[in-house]
């Protein structure tokens, strides 16, 4: 654990330059000149000289995580010796603020002829271990690779696999202030991987960590900071987000470039033959490549990022849209809740809060009876279910989430063919259409980092819900005040002992304050059977009707305080004015980007009490008091 405050700077790196020489001879000539006359470099190469490192600059505070993306040969280890004390540099300052360890997959000190516990006791010593530390440290280390009972057995009798993590084991249980992962480990997918792997998310969520990596697979969701790296130079640096996007278009273009000159295509001079550098009109195989210098790549990567067209042309086709005669049909939206609540909504109010009312009719069409959450917003509301059957609904919704996926990047046939039906109500086939599509594509390249986040909140609008003159969202008639609960297992909320056992501890916390009614989705595969809070918690199962969003939409909106796993029909209850508390167990996927937008919607909320707990970090006295204060 790290003994230095949250904010504290553990690592300033100012200008920071090495020199390499690659001659052995005339790196001893180096040397010796250097002992004898000490002269200053200056930033000026002798003989075979080169920059490994040059003007290279970095912090890290503790609590944050920032990533240094470079091939082989950029620089990266030269980095993780300077900031270790390894190496000294021969240009600039490192200034380091408490203990510094360094991560790496290589066998440290590894005499074959050591037993295992010598070996982890070594390890542990030469990554810095504290002497009242070291035992803990050995015996952790030996538990992670399972080598516990066979600490007196000597490295050479074992297995190469057997002892390939230890010397990583150890470096990730050494107690360290700022720790330098100097590449990410590639794990297998055995048991000794995976408890590493697990630590090593461990370290990610805690931050301070200075991660070195040849490639972004792997790299955590943390990352608040990120530089390019290329042959020493600081070729680009910014946000997460950003920064992978332009690295791998960088890698993916160098790969070209080698591949071209493997295969004798890379137009370094002019073809001979003509004045003009042609070859007379001749053709001799497929054209040159010609290759552009690394910050050329990174240039050309950076101006498609920071003008990617997309975003502009979407906002000024809906505004022409607007502007017309023609009737705007908005939809189908046939995605989750979740997306529909998040962005597809905010989205609509948006258009209607920026261009205004408009004579023309606008058509919402969406599934589940969910016509109130358009209402301000469109003219008319057209569910699915009135233009064909519930049951073919299903069905075609089903071929449609199998052929396309859930999210609708694109207009499925199922799709097209209900908006002919809402043009044959319409009378007319001269309408506008909004397609979800629209913003889906929009918001994957937010995601993908190629379009800046502040797009998303620049162009929602999260406001209440107005349900005063909508009878249909009535709350749940019951005689007492309740509070909502729903839960389902998926991949940031794992089928998992620990989960199952928060389930449990929330329902038994809200019972004893409030009655509880659970909207069981049928997925958490069992757990409701075998609950047993008596009278206090009612379980609703959720029948698949075309009205079924409606009905979950009236358990939340009459509740006094909603609880349960983020996503789905959560994210109805801020709409709702409900107070909210989600839980989530492992920031994957897409969950850090859906979590930061479902932050700013509460924060765009006034008075609105809103939690995001990781369930690591869940306490039921932390609920009962939060129930309390929401109870009033």
């Amino acid at each position: 654990m790290s003994t230095v405050d949250t904010g504290t700077t553990l690592l300033d790196c100012d200008d920071v330059s090495k020199i390499y020489c690659d001659e052995f001879t005339q790196r001893r000539k180096h040397a010796l000149r250097d002992i004898l006359f000490g002269a200053p470099r200056h930033g000026r190469l002798r003989s075979d000289e080169r920059f490994a490192l040059r003007s290279f600059s970095v912090t890290v505070k503790a609590g944050e995580n920032v990533a240094v993306l470079g091939l082989p040969g950029a620089g990266k280890t030269t980095l993780a010796r300077l900031v270790t004390r390894m190496s000294r540099p021969d240009g600039g300052m490192i200034r380091v603020r408490g203990r510094v360890g360094l991560v790496f997959s290589g066998r440290l000190g590894m005499n074959p002829f050591l037993s295992v516990d010598e070996y982890v006791r070594l390890a542990a010593a030469i990554h810095g271990a504290e002497p009242d530390m070291a035992d803990a440290c050995c015996d952790e280390a030996l538990h992670i690779t399972g080598l516990s009972d066979r600490r007196d057995a000597t490295l050479v009798n074992l297995p190469k696999g057997d002892v390939r993590y230890l010397s990583l084991a150890v470096s990730l249980t050494v107690p360290q202030d700022l720790r330098v992962f100097d590449s990410l480990p590639n794990l297998g997918r055995d048991p000794v991987g995976a408890r590493l792997a697990a630590r090593i998310r461990e370290h990610f969520a805690r931050g301070s960590n200075l991660i070195l990596a040849r490639t972004t697979t792997g790299l955590p969701t943390t990352v608040s900071r990120a530089i390019i790296l290329h042959d020493g130079d600081t070729m680009y640096q910014g946000r997460r987000e950003t920064v992978v996007t332009i690295y791998d278009h960088f890698v993916a273009r160098l790969a070209r470039i080698r591949r071209a000159e493997q295969a004798g295509r890379v137009a370094d001079t002019p073809p001979t033959g003509h004045p003009d550098g042609t070859d007379g009109g001749a053709s001799v195989g497929p054209p040159a490549v010609e290759v552009p210098p690394p910050a050329a790549v990174i240039a050309r990567a950076v101006r498609r990022f920071d003008h990617s067209p997309i975003a502009s042309l979407a906002e000024e086709q809906v505004a022409q849209d607007w502007a017309s005669d023609r009737p705007i049909v908005l939809g189908p939206f046939l995605a989750d809740v979740a997306f529909e609540m998040l962005y597809w909504r905010p989205w609509v109010a948006w258009m209607r809060a920026s261009f205004g009312p408009r004579r023309a009719p606008v058509i919402a069409v969406s599934r589940g009876r969910v016509d109130a959450w358009y209402s301000g917003l469109a003219s008319e509301y057209v569910d699915v279910c009135d233009l064909v059957p519930f049951e073919t609904y299903q069905a075609r919704n089903r071929e449609r989430v199998r052929d396309t996926g859930d999210k609708q990047n694109v207009v499925s046939g199922f799709e097209q063919d209900l908006l002919d039906h809402v043009t044959r109500r319409l009378g007319t086939a001269d309408v506008a259409v909004v397609h979800p599509s629209v913003l889906f594509r929009l918001c994957s390249k937010v995601w993908r980092g190629a379009l800046s986040s502040q797009w998303l909140s620049e162009h929602a609008r999260y406001e209440h819900l107005d349900t005063s003159s909508d009878a249909t969202l009535a709350a749940v008639h019951v005689a007492e005040p309740y509070v909502a609960a729903s839960f389902w297992f998926n991949s940031c909320f794992s089928d998992s002992p620990l989960h199952r056992r928060v389930v449990r501890d929330v329902l038994a916390e809200l019972s004893q304050r409030v009655d509880v009614i659970v909207v069981d989705q049928g997925g958490v595969h069992g757990l409701f059977d075998s609950i047993q809070a008596g009278d206090r918690v009612r379980v609703m199962k959720s029948a698949e009707t075309d009205d079924r969003i409606r009905e979950q939409a009236r358990v939340v909106a009459g509740a006094r305080a909603f609880v349960g796993t983020f996503g789905g029909l959560s994210l109805m209850a801020p709409f709702y004015n409900v107070p909210t508390s989600l839980l989530f167990g492992a920031e994957v996927g897409l969950f850090p980007q859906h979590a930061a937008v479902s932050r700013g919607m509460a924060g765009a909320m006034p008075d609105l009490p809103y939690e995001l707990t990781k369930t690591a970090d869940f306490d039921s006295g932390h609920l009962g008091a939060w129930v309390d204060r929401t109870l009033g």
